[in-house]
């Protein structure tokens, strides 16, 4: 399972429900407190004087302010589609100028066992401008937070509290998934093995992740067999919360079938 650092546990383990669900704790001004009424609440639990209380325990507003926001303000509400969203900004708040954005939908796996589906997850440096070492990759306005690590911890967490088995994703390019990959399973392991038949030929063409995805984008990937450019097959990915999940996905029946898919698929760059 993926590593929730020891800090982050402590952290968790001594917010209370109280905290996070009316926001009333000893460090929150009086306005935050007036200001809730009969406010919104994420996933039908968390306020926003809630969240604020966790990202300050929890050191991400330190961490943001190291990066250059001195304030945050958060927002939070449910779509017309029934998902909820959480946004965290530096005020005042302009639409696609936050910090990040969370979209969530409580939902179930296969009609089995409560899960919270990732929609949506972005992180971006408002203030930061693209590199050479840090270009911009497929889908990005603005450069990577640099603490999606953190996000995901975070997100984990939240799940454990709420009582979901597991979190679901199921990211729309290929950077997202191999990044996501480090933490998630593919529920089925065909695409676990694409995914690393693709990383294989990354490697072996000695290219980035940026260059790799962007090569995709512009139809230069290709499976062998196959005359049209391959584009990436949004796949369902499982994060595990309960260990007899966990011990489901990580085991060895799973990972011979994905090194089986892993071999099975190949594909090449054209070059120009």
């Amino acid at each position: 399972m993926f590593n929730i650092p020891l800090k982050f546990r402590w952290v968790y383990k001594h917010l209370t429900r109280a905290e996070l669900t009316s926001g009333c704790a000893y460090d929150l001004s009086l306005g935050d407190i007036l200001s809730e009424k009969k406010e919104e609440r994420f996933l039908d639990f968390y306020t926003k004087s809630g969240i604020k209380l966790a990202l300050k325990k929890y050191g991400m507003v330190n961490l943001l302010r190291e990066k250059g926001f001195n304030e945050i303000d958060v927002k939070i509400g449910k779509r017309e589609d029934g998902s909820d969203y959480l946004v965290v900004f530096e005020p005042p708040f302009r639409k696609n100028k936050f910090i990040a954005e969370l979209v969530v939908r409580k939902t179930s796996f296969k009609n089995i066992f409560p899960v919270m589906k990732i929609e949506w997850l972005c992180l971006q440096n408002i203030k930061g401008s693209f590199t050479k070492e840090k270009p911009r990759l497929p889908g990005q306005n603005y450069p990577g937070l640099g603490l999606g690590k953190e996000a995901l911890q975070l997100i984990m967490l939240m799940g454990i509290r709420l009582k979901f088995h597991a979190l679901l994703n199921n990211p729309e390019h290929f950077h997202n998934a191999y990044i996501y990959s480090i933490a998630f399973y593919f529920d089925n392991p065909e695409d676990f093995g694409k995914l690393k038949a693709l990383e294989r030929l990354m490697k072996s063409e000695n290219m980035s992740l940026a260059e790799f995805s962007w090569a995709m984008e512009e139809g230069k990937i290709f499976k062998e067999g196959d005359d049209k450019p391959y584009k990436w097959e949004p796949a369902m990915q499982i994060l595990p919360l309960r260990t007899y999940l966990e011990k489901k996905y990580n085991n060895d029946e799973y990972w011979k079938k994905v090194d089986y898919f892993s071999g099975k698929y190949r594909f090449f760059l054209k070059k120009e």
